[in-house]
Formats: structure tokens, C-alpha cells, sequence
């Protein structure tokens, strides 16, 4: 309960106390209008750049003409499309194809803005899918899916065909992931044990676990109550979003506590329902708060830098941030469980580079967080 009124204050005190909101043009041209929503806004350097939104397949595919049958009876063109319902983990693959676990619809959406197409991954009579939320690829390109309902995580293989299914005996309420590649583990966060299991990706078996239940009063380091997402640094550090006791924990490859950062309350660096969580190419931290509705910024050690988005429907705004994840071209991806429809809109970092180019290509001047 602390919490959630900690959240409703922060939808009116959160955003004004320091950064500035960001600088949306008032045109009537949407295109025009989203191209200038950054964060954050003049007379600063912008480091966050809007860049599209997916409800539905329709948003990568393209318009959809309405066929003469359609336009007779008054068919929707859209009817056959996918559609985003409650969206949770999302994840991207080498092919930068963005993957949406949708646990209203047990299935996976992969949308391609490349080759402009969009699918589903189900499972299978072997291995069937019933909840799906966390999401994580490996270095082989398989991709691993938490079952929240069924307690165990699926494993799919790169051609999206259900090939292998772990964890019963130890999970009970699966949630996010992450992966680490390097030394080939996969962790995965549990909401009822209230810890973290560390799974081998080869053989599937645990090797450890890392936590257990704790309130945050206690002060005790590695006690959760109700983790739900993670994410890796650059140097194979684990971060936690030890969402009911509204912080950050931080753990070594090793499994030890590091740091923790955050705590209840209405002010940047702050938080009432964290959430999402991701990791940019420069080791900053991106905490979605689904009680702010907003995302919140900070280096590895947990200093806050800049929160970007509010309540909202609109570009830039969000009702019930979920999931979150950053592709290797530092574009930010986040996941909404709206009521109206689910939601995935989509952010650009912009670093300093030696060529002063963003990934895209413009031409930019825009320096780090570190240096704000």
C-alpha cells in the first residue's frame, strides 16, 4: 500500500521536481511532432530521442488497403492483424527482429521493421506455453521463455520451434531474465521465492541461488520481496528490480552483493513500482516504474542522471510500463500493459561519438550522461 500511494504521488510531484520535461512540437503533423520529442528538452543537450511505437502488426507491415469486399461490407482491413494485448518481456535477436512475450495471447510476437513482417511463436503439445513474460536470447540465437504459469522456462531454438523445457523442480513463479554468454548462465527471477536461480544454458541444470525474502527495512543485502526483472553490465554485474521493496540490488558474477540503490519515495532516483530494467552499451541503467510511469536513467553505481516520460498515451508517455530491453545500437525498448491495448514504443540513447553521427546516420552533437 506504501507503494502504491508512493506511485500516485509521483504521478503529480515526480516529473517537475528537476529535469525538464521534454520539448514536443504542437504541430498537427504527428511525424514532425515525435521527431522533436527528447529528453531533455532545450535549452539542455538531448540524450533520449522518441523514435516509433508497435501496438500491432500493422506498425511494422505498413497501411493496409482495404480490399473492395472489405470496403463494401465494412470489414476492417486490420482484422487479421496482430495486435499487442498485455505485452511484458521483450528481447532482440542478432537480426535485430524485436520479440514481445504477450501472456493474454500465450504466444510471442516477432516483429521485423527490416523485412517489414510480423509472426507468432506458440508453443507446442510437448511443450506448451501458458504465461509467458521474461524473454532472453543466448549467443546460439535460442531463445529462452519464462512460463510464469506453467513454473518452468522454455527453450526455443533459432528457427522458432519449442525444442526444450527446465526448471520445474525448483520454479515457482518465473518472471525476467537475463543471460550471460559469457560464462554461460541464464538467471532467472522468481516473484514467489523471492530469489534469483542461476540455471547452466547448456545443460539446463541450477547451479545456485542468490537471495532470499526480506523487507528492505531490514537493511539486510541480497533480501527481496517480489523480484521481477534483470539485466548485466558490461562487466558481468547482476541488477536486480527488488520491485515491492522499491530499489535496485546489485550482485557480482559471483553471486555477492555489490550495491543497492533506490528506495520508496517521490523524488528522481526514487521509486514506487520498478520493474523493467536494461543496461545500454555504456553500462547506464534504465529502471521503468510501472507506479511513475516513466523510466528513470542512472550510472552503474546508481546516481540518478534522467527520467524520461508520464502518465499518458501520447508519444513519450506510458500507462503501465512492463518490460524493458537495448539492442546493440543502444535503442531502448518498452513494453505498456495499457487497458486500451498493449504498447511497445521504442527510444534512441544519443552518445557522444567520434564521428558526431548517430546510429541512424544524422549528424549530432549530443554528449553522454556522464558529462551533463
Amino acid at each position: 500500500m506504501k507503494c502504491f500511494v508512493a506511485g500516485v504521488l509521483a504521478c503529480i510531484l515526480c516529473a517537475p521536481l528537476v529535469w525538464p520535461n521534454p520539448k514536443a512540437s504542437k504541430t498537427k503533423n504527428r511525424s514532425q511532432s515525435t521527431a522533436e520529442l527528447v529528453w531533455p528538452g532545450p535549452p539542455e543537450r538531448p540524450r533520449i530521442r522518441y523514435i516509433a511505437a508497435i501496438q500491432g502488426s500493422e506498425d511494422v507491415t505498413g497501411n493496409v488497403k482495404p480490399s473492395f469486399v472489405e470496403r463494401i461490407s465494412g470489414r476492417s482491413p486490420f482484422r487479421d492483424q496482430m495486435r499487442l494485448l498485455k505485452p511484458y518481456g521483450v528481447a532482440i535477436d542478432g537480426s535485430n527482429r524485436i520479440f514481445v512475450a504477450d501472456p493474454a495471447q500465450r504466444a510471442i510476437l516477432i516483429f521485423d521493421r527490416n523485412t517489414r513482417g510480423a509472426s507468432r511463436w506458440r508453443g507446442s503439445a510437448q511443450f506448451p506455453l501458458f504465461l509467458p513474460i521474461g524473454l532472453a536470447f543466448d549467443a546460439d540465437g535460442r531463445l529462452f521463455v519464462s512460463d510464469s504459469f506453467a513454473a518452468q522456462v522454455l527453450v526455443f531454438s533459432p528457427d522458432g520451434k519449442p525444442v526444450a523445457g527446465f526448471g520445474k523442480k525448483v520454479l515457482k513463479r518465473p518472471g525476467g531474465m537475463a543471460v550471460d554468454a559469457r560464462r554461460g548462465r541464464l538467471y532467472v527471477a522468481d516473484v514467489q521465492l523471492n530469489q534469483v536461480l542461476v540455471f547452466d544454458t547448456r545443460s539446463f541444470q541450477m547451479q545456485k541461488t542468490i537471495g532470499k525474502a526480506g523487507n528492505a527495512a531490514t537493511g539486510e543485502p541480497g533480501s527481496f520481496s517480489g523480484p521481477t526483472n534483470l539485466a548485466l553490465d558490461s562487466k558481468g554485474r547482476l541488477y536486480v528490480t527488488d520491485t515491492w521493496n522499491c530499489r535496485v540490488q546489485v550482485f557480482d558474477p559471483d553471486g555477492k552483493f555489490v550495491l543497492t540503490f533506490g528506495a520508496q519515495g517521490t523524488q528522481p532516483g526514487k521509486f514506487a513500482r520498478p520493474k523493467g530494467i536494461a543496461i545500454d552499451r555504456e553500462d547506464h541503467v534504465y529502471v521503468a516504474d510501472a507506479e511513475f510511469n516513466n523510466f528513470q536513467v542512472f550510472t552503474s553505481e546508481g546516481k540518478p542522471l534522467l527520467f524520461v516520460g508520464s502518465i499518458g498515451l501520447e508519444p513519450g508517455q506510458f500507462l503501465l510500463p512492463a518490460g524493458m530491453a537495448i539492442d546493440r545500437e543502444n535503442r531502448i525498448y518498452v513494453t505498456e500493459q495499457r487497458m486500451s491495448g498493449g504498447r511497445l514504443q521504442i527510444f534512441q540513447y544519443l552518445p557522444e561519438r567520434a564521428d558526431n553521427r548517430l546510429p541512424d546516420g544524422r549528424g549530432s552533437n549530443e554528449e553522454t550522461y556522464a558529462r551533463r
